[in-house]
Protein backbone atom coordinates (compact mmCIF):
# COMPACT_ATOMS: atom_id res chain seq x y z
CA UNK A 1 0.00 0.00 0.00
CA UNK A 2 1.12 3.51 -0.91
CA UNK A 3 2.31 5.82 1.99
CA UNK A 4 -0.08 8.65 2.27
CA UNK A 5 1.10 12.20 3.43
CA UNK A 6 -0.76 11.41 6.52
CA UNK A 7 0.89 8.56 7.20
CA UNK A 8 4.35 10.33 7.00
CA UNK A 9 3.34 13.10 9.04
CA UNK A 10 2.34 10.42 11.50
CA UNK A 11 5.41 8.89 11.85
CA UNK A 12 7.74 12.08 12.71
CA UNK A 13 5.58 11.50 15.98
CA UNK A 14 5.41 12.70 19.19
CA UNK A 15 2.59 10.12 18.84
CA UNK A 16 -0.75 10.39 20.42
CA UNK A 17 -1.32 7.07 20.99
CA UNK A 18 0.58 3.92 20.87
CA UNK A 19 -1.10 0.63 21.06
CA UNK A 20 1.51 -2.53 22.24
CA UNK A 21 0.00 -5.52 20.02
CA UNK A 22 -1.33 -6.35 16.73
CA UNK A 23 -3.87 -8.66 17.73
CA UNK A 24 -7.81 -8.48 17.25
CA UNK A 25 -7.87 -5.91 20.63
CA UNK A 26 -4.61 -3.76 18.97
CA UNK A 27 -5.66 -3.47 15.64
CA UNK A 28 -9.35 -2.80 16.45
CA UNK A 29 -8.27 -0.11 18.77
CA UNK A 30 -5.99 1.33 15.83
CA UNK A 31 -8.49 1.41 13.34
CA UNK A 32 -10.72 3.55 15.52
CA UNK A 33 -7.43 5.69 16.10
CA UNK A 34 -6.78 6.26 13.02
CA UNK A 35 -10.63 7.82 12.06
CA UNK A 36 -10.08 9.68 15.03
CA UNK A 37 -7.00 11.70 13.33
CA UNK A 38 -5.02 10.74 16.05
CA UNK A 39 -1.62 9.87 15.59
CA UNK A 40 -1.23 6.37 16.04
CA UNK A 41 1.90 3.76 16.39
CA UNK A 42 1.33 0.18 17.01
CA UNK A 43 4.03 -1.63 18.29
CA UNK A 44 3.97 -5.94 17.55
CA UNK A 45 6.91 -8.50 19.02
CA UNK A 46 5.22 -10.93 16.10
CA UNK A 47 4.46 -14.03 18.54
CA UNK A 48 1.00 -13.03 19.53
CA UNK A 49 -1.76 -16.11 18.93
CA UNK A 50 -2.53 -14.53 15.54
CA UNK A 51 0.60 -16.50 14.72
CA UNK A 52 -0.70 -20.04 15.38
CA UNK A 53 -2.19 -19.93 11.70
CA UNK A 54 -5.26 -21.46 12.83
CA UNK A 55 -9.06 -21.50 11.43
CA UNK A 56 -11.42 -19.10 13.30
CA UNK A 57 -14.71 -20.14 12.27
CA UNK A 58 -16.70 -18.10 14.62
CA UNK A 59 -16.13 -14.31 13.78
CA UNK A 60 -19.34 -12.90 12.32
CA UNK A 61 -18.47 -11.94 8.17
CA UNK A 62 -16.21 -14.84 8.00
CA UNK A 63 -18.66 -18.15 7.05
CA UNK A 64 -16.06 -19.97 5.65
CA UNK A 65 -13.64 -19.72 8.27
CA UNK A 66 -10.67 -16.77 8.45
CA UNK A 67 -7.24 -17.70 9.88
CA UNK A 68 -5.16 -15.79 12.39
CA UNK A 69 -2.73 -13.78 9.95
CA UNK A 70 -5.18 -13.64 7.24
CA UNK A 71 -7.13 -11.44 9.50
CA UNK A 72 -4.53 -9.65 10.70
CA UNK A 73 -3.59 -8.79 7.43
CA UNK A 74 -6.81 -7.32 6.93
CA UNK A 75 -6.88 -5.40 10.07
CA UNK A 76 -3.28 -4.10 9.61
CA UNK A 77 -4.38 -2.55 6.35
CA UNK A 78 -7.37 -1.18 7.48
CA UNK A 79 -5.79 0.59 9.87
CA UNK A 80 -2.87 1.93 7.42
CA UNK A 81 -5.99 3.27 5.38
CA UNK A 82 -6.21 5.51 8.05
CA UNK A 83 -2.45 6.46 8.81
CA UNK A 84 -1.63 4.35 11.32
CA UNK A 85 1.66 3.13 10.89
CA UNK A 86 3.13 -0.28 12.46
CA UNK A 87 6.24 -1.45 13.55
CA UNK A 88 7.49 -4.70 14.19
CA UNK A 89 9.27 -4.09 17.87
CA UNK A 90 9.17 -5.55 21.89
CA UNK A 91 8.58 -3.14 24.32
CA UNK A 92 11.19 -3.44 27.08
CA UNK A 93 10.39 -0.52 29.03
CA UNK A 94 7.49 1.93 30.08
CA UNK A 95 7.91 4.80 32.08
CA UNK A 96 4.96 7.23 33.12
CA UNK A 97 5.52 10.76 33.75
CA UNK A 98 3.87 14.41 33.37
CA UNK A 99 3.33 14.31 29.60
CA UNK A 100 2.11 10.53 29.24
CA UNK A 101 4.29 7.48 28.46
CA UNK A 102 7.91 7.33 27.17
CA UNK A 103 8.59 3.16 25.69
CA UNK A 104 12.18 2.00 24.79
CA UNK A 105 12.13 -1.03 22.31
CA UNK A 106 14.09 -3.17 20.71
CA UNK A 107 13.89 -0.91 17.63
CA UNK A 108 14.38 2.64 19.37
CA UNK A 109 12.11 4.88 22.15
CA UNK A 110 9.02 7.11 21.71
CA UNK A 111 7.20 9.16 23.80
CA UNK A 112 3.35 9.13 23.36
CA UNK A 113 -0.12 10.70 25.33
CA UNK A 114 -2.03 8.07 25.95
CA UNK A 115 -0.74 4.11 25.74
CA UNK A 116 -3.12 0.88 24.89
CA UNK A 117 -1.90 -2.24 26.41
CA UNK A 118 -3.29 -5.10 24.22
CA UNK A 119 -0.13 -7.81 24.41
CA UNK A 120 -2.18 -10.31 24.73
CA UNK A 121 -1.13 -13.23 27.01
CA UNK A 122 1.98 -16.06 26.23
CA UNK A 123 0.21 -19.75 26.12
CA UNK A 124 1.90 -22.94 28.25
CA UNK A 125 1.92 -25.39 25.64
CA UNK A 126 2.87 -28.92 26.26
CA UNK A 127 6.83 -29.58 25.65
CA UNK A 128 6.95 -32.74 23.35
CA UNK A 129 8.84 -31.48 20.19
CA UNK A 130 6.54 -29.82 17.84
CA UNK A 131 3.59 -29.50 19.55
CA UNK A 132 3.55 -25.94 18.52
CA UNK A 133 3.87 -26.97 14.53
CA UNK A 134 0.31 -29.25 15.84
CA UNK A 135 -1.39 -26.23 17.10
CA UNK A 136 -4.60 -24.96 14.83
CA UNK A 137 -4.29 -28.31 13.07
CA UNK A 138 -4.67 -30.98 16.33
CA UNK A 139 -4.01 -28.88 19.10
CA UNK A 140 -6.06 -26.35 20.14
CA UNK A 141 -7.03 -24.66 23.61
CA UNK A 142 -10.25 -22.90 23.73
CA UNK A 143 -13.49 -25.13 23.91
CA UNK A 144 -15.44 -22.45 22.93
CA UNK A 145 -13.46 -20.84 19.89
CA UNK A 146 -13.14 -25.12 18.74
CA UNK A 147 -14.98 -27.46 20.96
CA UNK A 148 -17.10 -27.99 17.73
CA UNK A 149 -14.06 -29.53 16.01
CA UNK A 150 -13.76 -32.60 18.40
CA UNK A 151 -17.50 -33.87 17.39
CA UNK A 152 -17.70 -37.71 17.23
CA UNK A 153 -13.75 -37.88 17.68
CA UNK A 154 -11.48 -39.38 19.67
CA UNK A 155 -10.37 -36.39 22.27
CA UNK A 156 -7.66 -36.59 24.45
CA UNK A 157 -7.41 -33.66 26.72
CA UNK A 158 -4.49 -32.17 28.60
CA UNK A 159 -4.88 -30.70 32.24
CA UNK A 160 -4.04 -31.12 35.86
CA UNK A 161 -6.63 -29.18 37.97
CA UNK A 162 -10.59 -29.46 38.78
CA UNK A 163 -10.86 -26.25 36.05
CA UNK A 164 -9.31 -28.46 33.57
CA UNK A 165 -11.90 -31.37 34.67
CA UNK A 166 -14.53 -29.08 34.51
CA UNK A 167 -13.73 -28.08 30.72
CA UNK A 168 -13.39 -31.96 29.68
CA UNK A 169 -16.62 -32.27 31.14
CA UNK A 170 -18.06 -29.94 28.35
CA UNK A 171 -16.43 -31.41 25.93
CA UNK A 172 -19.43 -34.16 26.13
CA UNK A 173 -21.76 -31.65 24.27
CA UNK A 174 -19.21 -32.60 21.05
CA UNK A 175 -18.19 -36.07 21.70
CA UNK A 176 -18.05 -39.47 24.53
CA UNK A 177 -14.75 -40.53 23.51
CA UNK A 178 -12.78 -38.69 25.82
CA UNK A 179 -9.46 -39.19 27.94
CA UNK A 180 -7.79 -36.48 30.15
CA UNK A 181 -4.31 -36.97 30.95
CA UNK A 182 -2.55 -35.34 33.91
CA UNK A 183 0.99 -34.86 34.54
CA UNK A 184 1.18 -35.97 38.14
CA UNK A 185 4.60 -33.85 38.09
CA UNK A 186 2.59 -30.86 38.20
CA UNK A 187 -0.31 -31.61 40.07
CA UNK A 188 -3.12 -33.38 39.51
CA UNK A 189 -7.03 -33.22 40.03
CA UNK A 190 -9.01 -33.92 43.06
CA UNK A 191 -10.26 -37.35 44.11
CA UNK A 192 -13.72 -35.42 44.03
CA UNK A 193 -13.13 -34.48 40.81
CA UNK A 194 -11.62 -37.49 39.05
CA UNK A 195 -14.70 -39.38 40.12
CA UNK A 196 -17.22 -37.24 38.28
CA UNK A 197 -15.09 -37.95 35.63
CA UNK A 198 -15.74 -41.89 35.49
CA UNK A 199 -19.24 -41.19 36.39
CA UNK A 200 -19.84 -39.82 32.80
CA UNK A 201 -17.79 -41.92 30.86
CA UNK A 202 -14.77 -40.31 30.39
CA UNK A 203 -11.15 -41.87 30.99
CA UNK A 204 -8.28 -40.74 33.12
CA UNK A 205 -4.77 -41.19 33.19
CA UNK A 206 -1.07 -40.33 34.29
CA UNK A 207 1.57 -39.63 32.02
CA UNK A 208 3.56 -37.15 29.83
CA UNK A 209 3.62 -36.87 26.45
CA UNK A 210 6.77 -37.81 25.02
CA UNK A 211 5.80 -37.63 20.96
CA UNK A 212 2.48 -37.11 18.59
CA UNK A 213 2.57 -38.70 15.27
CA UNK A 214 0.80 -37.20 12.83
CA UNK A 215 -0.40 -36.74 8.87
CA UNK A 216 -1.93 -33.40 7.58
CA UNK A 217 -5.21 -34.75 8.18
CA UNK A 218 -4.95 -36.83 11.68
CA UNK A 219 -3.23 -37.31 14.49
CA UNK A 220 -1.63 -41.18 14.14
CA UNK A 221 -0.51 -42.36 17.27
CA UNK A 222 0.35 -40.68 21.10
CA UNK A 223 3.28 -41.44 22.99
CA UNK A 224 3.72 -41.32 26.62
CA UNK A 225 7.19 -41.06 28.20
CA UNK A 226 7.09 -44.53 29.32
CA UNK A 227 6.13 -46.15 26.79
CA UNK A 228 2.45 -45.96 26.55
CA UNK A 229 0.42 -45.08 23.49
CA UNK A 230 -3.03 -43.37 23.80
CA UNK A 231 -5.65 -42.75 21.09
CA UNK A 232 -6.78 -39.88 20.09
CA UNK A 233 -7.72 -37.52 16.67
CA UNK A 234 -7.35 -34.34 18.16
CA UNK A 235 -5.55 -32.98 21.90
CA UNK A 236 -6.75 -29.84 23.43
CA UNK A 237 -3.93 -28.19 26.12
CA UNK A 238 -5.72 -26.92 29.16
CA UNK A 239 -2.32 -25.81 31.21
CA UNK A 240 -3.62 -22.10 30.69
CA UNK A 241 -1.48 -19.14 29.93
CA UNK A 242 -0.13 -15.85 31.56
CA UNK A 243 -0.77 -12.23 30.65
CA UNK A 244 2.11 -10.20 29.17
CA UNK A 245 2.11 -7.96 31.63
CA UNK A 246 5.65 -8.49 33.87
CA UNK A 247 7.33 -5.10 32.71
CA UNK A 248 4.49 -3.24 34.00
CA UNK A 249 4.88 -4.52 37.40
CA UNK A 250 7.01 -2.21 37.76
CA UNK A 251 4.27 0.63 37.54
CA UNK A 252 1.67 1.87 40.01
CA UNK A 253 -1.04 0.13 37.75
CA UNK A 254 -3.29 -2.17 39.03
CA UNK A 255 -3.46 -5.87 38.08
CA UNK A 256 -5.64 -8.73 39.38
CA UNK A 257 -3.98 -11.50 41.43
CA UNK A 258 -3.36 -13.37 38.34
CA UNK A 259 -1.74 -10.43 36.68
CA UNK A 260 -4.18 -9.50 34.09
CA UNK A 261 -4.37 -5.69 34.59
CA UNK A 262 -7.50 -4.18 35.91
CA UNK A 263 -9.63 -2.29 33.84
CA UNK A 264 -13.73 -0.67 34.32
CA UNK A 265 -16.46 -0.45 31.90
CA UNK A 266 -14.53 1.74 29.46
CA UNK A 267 -11.44 0.24 29.51
CA UNK A 268 -9.42 2.55 31.42
CA UNK A 269 -6.72 1.89 34.11
CA UNK A 270 -6.19 3.38 37.34
CA UNK A 271 -3.36 5.35 35.19
CA UNK A 272 -4.58 8.48 33.56
CA UNK A 273 -4.06 8.19 29.76
CA UNK A 274 -3.21 4.47 29.96
CA UNK A 275 -5.75 1.52 28.84
CA UNK A 276 -5.96 -2.04 28.03
CA UNK A 277 -7.84 -4.17 25.56
CA UNK A 278 -7.74 -8.05 24.85
CA UNK A 279 -6.54 -10.86 26.62
CA UNK A 280 -4.73 -9.29 29.04
CA UNK A 281 -6.92 -7.30 31.03
CA UNK A 282 -9.22 -9.15 33.53
CA UNK A 283 -12.46 -9.40 31.41
CA UNK A 284 -9.90 -11.76 29.38
CA UNK A 285 -12.88 -13.95 27.50
CA UNK A 286 -10.30 -15.05 24.81
CA UNK A 287 -12.42 -14.51 21.81
CA UNK A 288 -11.36 -12.65 18.88
CA UNK A 289 -14.99 -10.90 18.67
CA UNK A 290 -14.95 -9.76 22.20
CA UNK A 291 -11.11 -8.90 21.75
CA UNK A 292 -11.92 -6.13 18.71
CA UNK A 293 -14.85 -4.95 20.59
CA UNK A 294 -12.63 -4.29 23.61
CA UNK A 295 -10.05 -2.18 21.58
CA UNK A 296 -12.53 -0.37 20.26
CA UNK A 297 -13.92 1.02 24.06
CA UNK A 298 -10.32 1.41 24.58
CA UNK A 299 -9.95 3.49 21.22
CA UNK A 300 -12.96 5.83 22.02
CA UNK A 301 -11.82 6.36 25.81
CA UNK A 302 -7.91 6.94 24.73
CA UNK A 303 -9.86 9.22 21.61
CA UNK A 304 -12.04 10.93 24.40
CA UNK A 305 -8.64 12.03 26.85
CA UNK A 306 -7.16 13.44 24.61
CA UNK A 307 -9.72 16.04 23.87
CA UNK A 308 -7.96 19.65 24.32
CA UNK A 309 -10.00 22.13 26.52
CA UNK A 310 -11.60 23.82 23.71
CA UNK A 311 -13.30 20.62 22.38
CA UNK A 312 -14.86 20.16 26.09
CA UNK A 313 -18.04 22.01 27.39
Amino acid sequence: MARTSRTRKADTGPWECVIVGAGPAGLSAAVYMGRFKRRTLVLDCGDGRWAYGQVNDNYLGFPSGVTGPRLRALGRAHGERFGVVYRDAEVKKVQPDDQGFGLITTRGAHRTRTLIWAAGVKDLWPDFDGALKLVGRHLFWCIVCDGWRTRGLRLLVLGNTDPAVATTLQFLTYTRQITLLSDPTKGRPSARARAKLGQNGIAYAEGRVRKVTASRDCIRRVVLEDGRALEADVVFSLYGSRPRTELLRALPLALARNGHIRIDDKNRTNLPGFFSAGDCDNKHSHQVISAAAEGAMAAQAANHFLYPPAQRL
